[in-house]
């Protein structure tokens, strides 16, 4: 009892490093020997039965029907009763307090059963159900298959949310405006992959008389040429199908009148190319070599010195004109290279169709096809051929077809190999298992290296598919995980819908947006790539900002418009770690002024995991928004709203964090109150902890064991495509608690303990 006892006292000191030696202790010495349920049991029927017994039962919490239902129950009860201790939430304020001896005690009960008896529970896998590719996994898919970067996707139906993320099976939906979609993207894939100019520059031909007028009256047609007779500008657009050198070349003749020759200005794109004087009659090609871009531009050609004499004794003197014939646009002049993502096409281009249809089968398709599909799109091809198109042609439209097939839109994993009965228990299968990697640490499909892991037998154990992850997430592809994964998690897409009162906060504009999303951005990527603890996140004494960051945040120094990693003030800068940037201070304001209520819940759901329930109907917070005006009377007002007994419940502990934010305005800008000095940024939890201002927050939520939960859990929703059940929710708490205990809990971790489970590795049958 002595030994425990010091235990006890030395946890609140060493979290860390004692816990596990208190929980080791007291699982082996004395709970193995006596009847710790029964103790904690004990406690809670003294402590807890009145208010969630079968007749109360507040906050959904019935104790006697959860000690004597199946395990994973009772353990959810122990779980939450923990959490709720440890907040110093229960016993609520108006019940006998607990001494903190008693509250040790019982934490170390709960801590002690938890570690014991969870590892003894086998979770099911479940079945996932099948998902569509989100818009950004078809655009990932399509730049690691082909070199092909573009945002195609962005035409596509916007992707249904479930549980924060786009990859729910559960969520997605599916409709013609998706077909109509995906058939025109992967004809524009198509056409970009399989092109007709690899062995000759393509050559575009504009007619003069077919160019615009663009400006000035003096235009007209003679014959097969167009005549500027007067000063004017006439154009027309092309397409570039690729960035090079291409070379524009102007057939002009032109008449001479006057002491100059004829000059003729060329353009592109409103940049004026070159002035060249034109002194032959006859069309002659004058010529300019430059690089262009990819994409649609404008060619113009103007004449520009026009000159009239009718006077003149010499009839061949009185008229000047510009004559266009024809603008040649020659271009790309280098021979193409294909992307080296295309280097598994080329084979395919001598070979015959049903040999070629099997090899973009096989990777389009992730690995997950057979003879029938490839004979299927050598079909597609063959069809082509029969009505008259060429090689080429057929190919584009394999290659469509293969694109717009449920094979690649979805993420479906073949039936279960051996006849196996009702609700078995099976490996994923390894191609299958390849594909949960890539979507999960790349967004993307797996590569040819991955598939063949696959097929050799490296996924078939839990270790060798943590050391397959932990291989991909040293790959530059991992760094998408920073948009996919934690801009969803952390809500940062919903800056692009934001927008603030333009009165009251000029200056907020697009540049700023992209500014504030990348630096929350390149926090994670540096926590994730430098293998810090990912609790760094919540207190980092560093940011990244470009000028405009650094003049919005009013950080002094040479900035520029790529950005530079900072060093903070440790302990006191209003922008250490993740609740001092304005992206998400932004995202959770109201146009007009800042929200404590959206800033708590934002906290509370995204940080804790602990979302508050809706709001009853018809508890609208506030009818008089010009009460609300400053920080003092929306304080005022949330207190008399927490002051109705439906909504102090909740209130209390959300308004409790977004008050310690209120430092910063609705944009995420520090500020001070109307009289210049500091704003009342202090706050009360349920348990009578003070909290001041964002310092205090960060410290409370670093501390708290419920962060690494929450994280664990949004990865694992993210990487499995569903919530986590019951069981599964205490075996990934017991997952991190155990790991936090050895030492630094990297982002690394996290994601091994989530390749690892049976829910990522496992699936019950498919038949």
């Amino acid at each position: 009892r002595p030994v425990i006892s010091s235990l006890i006292f030395a946890r609140v000191r060493h979290p860390n490093v004692i816990t596990a030696c208190a929980i080791a202790a007291i699982g082996r010495v004395v709970f193995a020997q006596g009847p710790d349920l029964d103790r904690l049991m004990v406690v809670v029927e003294q402590r807890c039965a009145e208010c969630h017994d079968e007749s109360a039962h507040k906050g959904g919490l019935d104790i006697a029907r959860a000690f004597v239902a199946d395990p994973a129950a009772r353990l959810s009860a122990i779980s939450k009763i923990r959490d709720r201790v440890r907040a110093v939430e229960m016993p609520p304020s108006d019940a006998d307090p607990m001494t903190e001896g008693e509250r040790r005690a019982l934490l170390l009960a709960c801590d002690a059963t938890l570690a014991r008896e969870v590892p003894l529970l086998k979770p099911g896998p479940g079945r996932v159900t099948v998902r569509r590719l989100s818009r950004t996994h078809w655009d990932r898919c399509v730049e690691d298959l082909f070199g092909i970067a573009s945002m195609r996707a962005d035409a596509f139906p916007a992707d249904d949310l479930g549980y924060g993320f786009d990859s729910i099976g559960d969520a997605m939906s599916f409709s013609t405006l998706h077909l109509e979609a995906y058939l025109a993207a992967a004809e524009d894939v198509a056409a970009q992959v399989f092109v007709d100019d690899e062995g000759a520059t393509p050559i575009r031909t504009i007619e003069g008389e077919a160019m615009d007028l663009v400006r000035g009256p003096g235009f007209g047609s003679d014959s097969d040429v167009a005549v500027l007779y007067a000063n004017a500008t006439i154009g027309a657009g092309f397409l570039a199908a690729r960035e090079g050198t291409f070379r524009i070349s102007v057939h002009a003749g032109a008449t001479q009148a006057g002491d100059a020759p004829s000059r003729m200005m060329v353009a592109l794109d409103g940049r004026e190319l070159a002035q060249i004087d034109v002194t032959q009659r006859a069309p002659k090609a004058e010529s300019i070599t430059l690089p262009i871009g990819e994409g649609t531009h404008r060619i113009e050609v103007a004449f520009v010195n026009d000159f009239w004499d009718p006077d003149n004794p010499d009839p061949a003197r009185r008229d000047r004109n510009l004559f266009v014939d024809r603008v040649v646009v020659e271009g790309p002049l280098e021979p193409r290279v294909a992307p080296p993502q295309q280097q598994w096409l080329a084979s395919t281009k001598p070979m015959a169709l049903e040999a070629a249809a099997r090899v973009m089968a096989a990777r389009v398709f992730r690995g997950a096809t057979d003879a029938e599909h490839a004979r299927r799109l050598a079909k597609v091809g063959q069809q082509r051929i029969d009505a008259g198109a060429t090689r080429m042609e057929a190919m584009r439209a394999m290659l469509a077809a293969a694109l717009t097939s449920p094979r690649f839109l979805f993420r479906i994993e073949q039936p279960s190999a051996a006849k196996l009965a009702e609700g078995a228990i099976e490996p994923v299968p390894p191609l299958a298992l390849a594909s949960r990697l890539s979507f999960l640490l790349w967004s993307s499909c797996p590569d040819g290296e991955l598939l063949a892991a696959a097929r050799n037998g490296e996924l078939a154990s839990p270790r060798g598919v943590r050391e397959r992850a932990m291989r991909m997430l040293a790959d530059s592809r991992a760094d998408r995980i920073v948009s996919d994964f934690a801009g969803q998690w952390l809500e940062l897409r919903s800056l692009d819908v934001r927008t603030p009162d333009p009165a009251l906060f000029p200056g907020f504009d697009d540049a700023l947006r992209r500014a504030m999303r990348r630096e929350t951005e390149l926090l994670f990527l540096a926590v994730m790539r430098e293998g810090r603890d990912v609790r760094d996140l919540l207190d980092a004494d560093f940011t990244h900002v470009d000028a405009r960051l650094a003049r919005f945040y009013g950080i002094e120094g040479e900035f520029s418009d790529a950005f530079l990693r900072v060093s903070l003030a440790s302990g006191s800068d209003a922008r250490l770690g993740l609740l001092g940037h304005a992206s998400w201070l932004a995202v959770t304001s109201n146009p007009t002024r800042t929200s404590p209520v959206k800033r708590g819940k934002w906290v509370m759901e995204n940080l804790l995991d602990q979302a508050p329930p809706p709001p009853p109907p018809g508890n609208a917070i506030f009818g008089d928004e010009q009460a609300v005006a400053t920080p003092a009377g929306l304080r005022a007002q949330l207190a008399a709203h927490r002051a109705r007994s439906e909504c102090a419940g909740c209130h209390e502990r959300m308004d409790a964090f977004g008050f310690a934010l209120e430092q910063y305005d609705a944009i995420g800008r520090y500020r001070l109150g109307p009289d210049g000095a500091p704003i009342d940024a202090s706050s009360t939890l349920p348990s009578g902890v003070r909290v001041d201002g964002v310092d205090g927050l960060r410290k409370l939520l670093r501390d708290d064991p419920a962060f690494l939960r929450a994280l664990l859990r949004k990865l694992f929703v993210y990487a499995v495509g569903r919530d986590a059940t019951v069981v599964e929710r205490l075996v990934l708490d017991a997952s991190v608690d155990r790991a936090a205990m050895l030492g630094p809990m990297r982002f690394a971790d996290l994601v091994g303990i989530v390749v690892e489970s049976d829910a990522f590795r496992l699936r019950e049958a498919i038949r």
